[in-house]
């Protein structure tokens, strides 16, 4: 997952921002530089998680400290409402 994350920054280019059926807001493009940082953490973050998961005592917590929250703070910035 780690590696998807990465991914994620190159796939919306500048000459993206129009014609694709996709739910990514323009809010993407407008702040490239947050959504990046936002790809890099997450990926930082599921490095993390792989370190701490086996011994962790709280796993829900420790999925939603790693995991989750990263998904949470793209999916509600980045992407349409279904």
């Amino acid at each position: 997952m780690s590696e998807n994350y990465k991914v994620l920054i190159d796939l919306f280019p500048e000459n993206t921002q129009e014609g694709f059926d996709t739910e990514a807001l323009l809010t993407i493009w407008d702040e490239k530089e947050d959504f990046n940082a936002l790809m890099q953490k997450a990926s930082d973050d599921m490095i993390k998680l792989t370190s701490v998961i086996e011994d962790a005592e709280d796993i829900r917590g420790t999925l939603k400290q790693f995991m989750w929250s990263n998904c949470k703070a793209c999916h509600s910035r980045y992407r349409e409402e279904h």
